[in-house]
């Protein structure tokens, strides 16, 4: 984790009220593969029915487009799907699936 990253989560960590709104410096295309590489490789597939493995296959070219368009503002997150999980007392817990615009 980058050295700002980590003031970041230490004010978060201080301040839950904190208000972050300029990050994306942080992201950087490295980030978004250590990123990537960290998730489980046999989960479901997300909302866009995109596996891991299949995702990784193109995963460089795709990750830096994924950059690129976030820093150039043109990135826009495509809302999750939502399900939910019914939980042992009876009532569900709401869980988001997310998913990367094509």
């Amino acid at each position: 984790m980058s050295n700002g990253l980590g003031r970041v989560r230490e004010v978060a960590r201080r301040d839950k009220d904190a208000r972050f709104t300029a990050l994306l410096h942080h992201v950087t295309p490295e980030l978004l593969e250590q990123s990537f590489q960290s998730l489980k490789k046999d989960a479901a597939p997300g909302a866009d029915g995109v596996r891991w493995r299949e995702y990784e296959r193109g995963a460089p070219v795709r990750l830096l487009s994924l950059w690129e368009r976030a820093q150039q503002g043109k990135y826009r997150a495509v809302p999750s799907r939502r399900v939910y999980i019914p939980k042992a007392d009876g009532r569900q817990r709401p869980l988001g699936i997310a998913t990367e615009a094509a």
